[in-house]
């Protein structure tokens, strides 16, 4: 288990199911287990052959769900509600959070609670109240499309923040200044509004993993913008601690399986192997991003989504499979040819093709995280890019 150091001023608050009035529910999340398959043999590999494939994803079905709830005292929180054999996914969250803010409070006394990720207020186990006949009776009356909870699931509390992911920016509808009668206002805007996002992400990671921590399950619902305005400057937070770790609690088969990826050791697991996967992850968050913000405009009458898939699957498909990881030379080839990624090709040639440098960098953290190379990549060195220059 992790080792928490004890601070009194983080300790967090046991609540009871009267203590809320949920409101609705908000949303929910599943996981998912991937597999990378290797064949034998010299032949080549077919990538768009179902028979071979190169990874395949087996989905978990909900596993948490989240409610938009008041305390009796009016404040608006989160609920997370975590379902059965997702019980120790919330336990795991919990404590990388008092972690964290553990180590803020060590290092100020004012810095509990670090900005960079969400602030859990405390947990509530379920108990016997969800499974009277009363309390089930009200919640089909007030919540009539959601089951309602099972008597044996942890909810973790925490302040409400609010719902922006950074994906979904692309769709926002923005605002255009009266007198920018043909968009370029709005695309300069634009333009800068999704590198200061991108480094406010990579910002935020580097502070994660200099406390020790990472994520392992990064993705672009995980990370939250402080506004989805682009005449702004947003702020990046960092969520979903479900699977996350530190040198502590790497379990003996996340050792055996770093070190097969070409780990040197133990202590090569986390700062190495484990960072990488991270970078990895936000390959795809920033290509998500762009090219989704490539694709719309962010008016009316601008596309409302892209055409061409983004998700993760679809461009790991691309990138890793069809490309073989040439990210800057193929798949940028690839973005060139499609009038609706025009954009997002332009944005990342900028200061001499940097954007595509650093999407290589993170192409390659995953494919060989123990090389050289990839070890001297961080979050950190990435933001020192020169494509970073204009967005600071």
């Amino acid at each position: 288990m992790l080792a928490l150091l004890h601070v009194a001023s983080v300790a967090m608050r046991s609540f009871t199911p009267s203590a809320f009035l949920i409101k609705r529910q908000v949303g929910q999340l599943g996981f998912a287990t991937e597999t990378e398959w290797q064949y034998g043999g010299e032949a080549p590999r077919n990538p768009f052959d179902p028979d071979t494939p190169k990874r395949t994803i087996e989905a978990s079905g909900v596993s948490v769900r989240l409610f938009d709830a008041k305390l009796d005292d009016g404040t608006r929180v989160l609920l997370k509600e975590y379902i059965g054999e997702a019980c120790s996914i919330g336990e795991t969250e919990e404590e990388v959070y008092e972690l964290l803010y553990s180590r803020g409070a060590q290092a100020d006394a004012q810095l509990v609670r670090p900005a960079q990720v969400g602030r859990l207020l405390g947990r509530m186990r379920a108990d016997s109240t969800f499974g009277s006949a009363a309390f089930r009776a009200e919640w089909a009356r007030a919540l009539p499309d959601t089951p309602p909870p099972s008597s044996d699931g942890l909810w973790l509390v925490f302040s409400w923040d609010g719902l922006r992911p950074i994906a979904a920016f692309p769709l926002q509808r923005q605002e255009r200044s009266f007198f920018d009668f043909d968009g370029r206002g709005a695309a300069a805007e634009r333009r800068v509004y999704t590198k200061r996002a991108l480094a406010q992400t990579f910002q935020t990671i580097g502070w994660l993993h200099g406390q020790g921590v990472v994520h392992r399950s990064l993705g672009s619902s995980s990370l939250l913008l402080s506004t989805y305005d682009q005449r702004e400057y947003p702020r990046v937070k960092v969520i979903d601690f479900g699977f996350a770790a530190t040198a502590g609690r790497l379990s003996s088969e996340d050792v055996s399986s770093a070190m097969a990826r070409g780990a040197e050791g133990p202590l090569d697991v986390i700062p190495f192997c484990c960072r990488a996967d991270d970078l990895h992850a936000l390959l795809y968050v920033m290509l998500e991003v762009v090219l989704g913000a490539s694709a719309s405009d962010g008016s009316d009458s601008g596309a409302a989504a892209s055409a061409r898939p983004t998700d993760l699957q679809s461009l790991k498909r691309l990138i890793e499979d069809v490309f073989g990881g040439d990210a800057k030379g193929a798949f940028r080839d690839y973005c060139a040819q499609e009038a609706e990624w025009a954009g997002a090709v332009s944005l990342l040639d900028e200061a001499d093709g940097a954007g595509w440098a650093i999407v290589q960098a993170l192409v390659d953290c995953g494919r060989q995280p123990s090389s050289e190379a990839a070890k001297a990549v961080s979050a950190q060195s990435l933001l020192m890019s020169p494509w970073f220059d204009d967005a600071r």
